[in-house]
């Protein structure tokens, strides 16, 4: 199923998505399954669907010394352009028991962060849902 299992390491200040993006890149991964994140970050931008049940991410913002409690998602393609889809679940250990999460839009490292990255040997492929107004996964 995985052509290889990587691992990208992050240091403080590092944006996870531009550096998750040139990591692939240079790696030549175009299908691949974000298997896990951990670590940390100190800045945050978070999508959540909107409530009409259409895809167009509403955004938010959080700072703090947040900590990654989950982090995972997929690489694939879509007219011939790459296509991350990662969700994160945070928490702030200074808010006991407020825990965050949604569809990662932009992360910005506070000390490290560990990204495991499963390349598939089969490119997934992503098509056009007219209902959600997204591209999607297809059911396999």
């Amino acid at each position: 199923m995985f052509k290889s299992i990587n691992l990208l390491r992050l240091d403080k200040g590092q944006e996870v998505m531009r550096e998750l993006a040139s990591y692939c890149k240079r790696k030549g991964i175009s299908s691949a399954i974000i298997l896990g994140i951990i670590g940390s970050l100190e800045k945050a931008r978070l999508g959540t669907p909107a409530t009409d049940g259409k895809w167009h991410a509403q955004q938010n913002d959080y700072s703090g010394h947040m900590s990654i409690l989950s982090g995972q998602g997929s690489l694939s393609t879509y007219k011939g352009e790459k296509i991350f889809h990662v969700h994160m679940a945070l928490i702030d250990p200074t808010r006991p028991g407020e825990m965050i999460g949604g569809h990662l839009e932009e992360g910005i490292v506070w000390a490290t962060t560990e990204i495991y990255i499963g390349e598939l040997t089969y490119q997934l492929q992503r098509t056009f849902d007219e209902k959600l107004n997204a591209p999607v996964l297809p059911t396999t």
